[in-house]
């Protein structure tokens, strides 16, 4: 603090000097001189500075310093008895030759007065900036911190048998997010372990029903039960039945297969045409037993080709057109065309035009969607119907294991697509195929 009063009392003193360079150094003039300066308020108000202005031969012309005399502020300002600071300037003539002295002189003990001032001043500062922090500490623990841990302890206690229980933090940022994402991911958890459990009920019904008659059959024939012609029937039984669970088995490890992060496909392009084809003689066997016309109306180019995995997806086809000719009355339909998807009146119609002359295959491969329909004649789907027949297990009257259509949904999902059940219009249910995450490409 000391060298500091003595740095401003240096600039103070040079001021003064200035103001005094073209004065006479009379008290009279330096009196009307000095009269209402506001430079020197400065130092008069923060370190009680003390002015003395002298000549060389010690004379001093003006003083309102009350300490002693020049003589002792000059003495007292250095040495061990230091009582004052002081620093002088030099007041310049004309002709650049010194014509007296301005000295600032402040005591030593209010400038260490001061001192103490500023310490003191600096210490409640720290106490205030202290509590301060304290208390944005105490809110940041509060709002920040307290949410962070009742997050992590609510991940670390996460079971599905408490998924339902979610996070309830009342916080409009990013960690409330997170708590709602962990909500979301919990609920997905506890409906894929639900999904999971009944998905094994079901599985067990199934199995359990040719096991029976397996069981029951073998025993009658081991026990004499079942003797003469109706040992053949028996074993017809047992090898139906026999035939039935491999099925079952197959379609849940298939199922298991395409729902596991290490099944992949294998996508490369594939012309629709020969795959809807391969899929129509796999089941035409079935239907010529059954007397069921099979139909193929393609609204798409002969040589279109498809970006899809061929073994997948012709095997849900093969699953869509079997549960097709099973309920038909007579004829079945498949059916390929383009939908467009978002195209205005008159883009349409521009669209139109140059089809007829085969300007726009590739632009209609990136704003219309692939559509493949499997349509049959016979009762449809009951109301409320819609929704289940994707599920595992679930059957209809004439249905099979309840395998066949959720492997369908999942290979189409599988290609990014999606599938969806209903009723036409003139009756006879409707499974339609939507290839639209994967455009057609030429």
């Amino acid at each position: 603090m000391l060298h500091e009063t003595e740095l401003q009392l240096q600039k103070e003193a040079k001021v003064v000097s200035g103001l005094l360079d073209k004065t006479a150094l009379s008290r009279e003039a330096v009196r009307k001189k000095l009269k209402n300066r506001k430079a020197l308020a400065v130092t008069e108000r923060l370190m009680s500075a003390k002015m003395i202005i002298w000549t060389g031969d010690q004379t001093v012309i003006y003083t309102d310093f009350r300490g002693g005399t020049l003589v002792d502020v000059l003495q007292q300002s250095n040495g061990a008895g230091q009582k004052f600071v002081s620093k002088t300037a030099v007041i310049s003539a004309k002709n650049g030759m010194p014509k007296g002295y301005v000295t600032l002189v402040a005591r030593l003990d209010q400038v260490q007065e001061l001192n103490q001032l500023m310490r003191r001043s600096q210490i409640v500062s720290l106490i205030i900036s202290a509590l301060i922090a304290v208390i944005l500490g105490l809110f940041f623990q509060r709002g920040l911190t307290r949410p962070i841990r009742m997050l992590t302890e609510q991940m670390k206690q996460f079971s599905l048998k408490r998924a339902n229980r979610e996070i309830r933090l009342q916080t409009n940022d990013e960690i409330g997010e997170l708590a709602e994402s962990f909500n979301a991911l919990s609920r997905r958890l506890k409906k894929y372990d639900e999904d999971q459990k009944v998905f094994f009920q079901n599985a067990s019904h199934e199995l359990k029903t040719p096991l029976m008659a397996i069981q029951g059959n073998a025993e009658g024939i081991l026990d004499g039960i079942v003797t003469g012609v109706d040992v053949n029937k028996s074993l017809n039984v047992i090898i139906a039945e026999s035939q039935r669970l491999k099925r079952i088995v197959e379609g849940i490890t298939y199922l298991a297969k395409l729902e596991s992060v290490e099944e992949s496909f294998t996508i490369k392009p594939e012309q629709l045409e020969t795959v809807i084809q391969e899929a129509v003689q796999s089941v035409g066997g079935l239907a010529a037993q059954k007397g069921i016309d099979i139909v193929v109306e393609c609204k798409v180019p002969d040589t279109l080709k498809v970006n899809v995995d061929r073994e997948k997806i012709v095997r849900a086809l093969i699953n869509l057109l079997g549960n097709a000719v099973r309920y038909a009355n007579s004829v079945v339909m498949i059916r390929s065309l383009f939908e467009a998807k978002g195209v205005r009146p008159d883009e349409k119609i521009k669209r139109e035009s140059n089809r007829t002359q085969g300007k726009n295959e590739q632009d209609k491969a990136l704003t219309e969607t692939l559509i493949i329909e499997v349509i049959d004649d016979g009762p449809g789907l009951a109301k409320g119907e819609e929704g289940k027949v994707f599920q595992r297990f679930y059957s209809g009257q004439e249905g099979g294991s309840g395998i066949g259509l959720a492997i369908t949904k999942a290979i189409i999902e599988g290609h990014g697509g999606t599938i969806q059940a209903g009723n036409g219009k003139q009756g006879g249910a409707v499974f339609r195929i939507c290839l639209n995450e994967k455009p057609p490409s030429r």
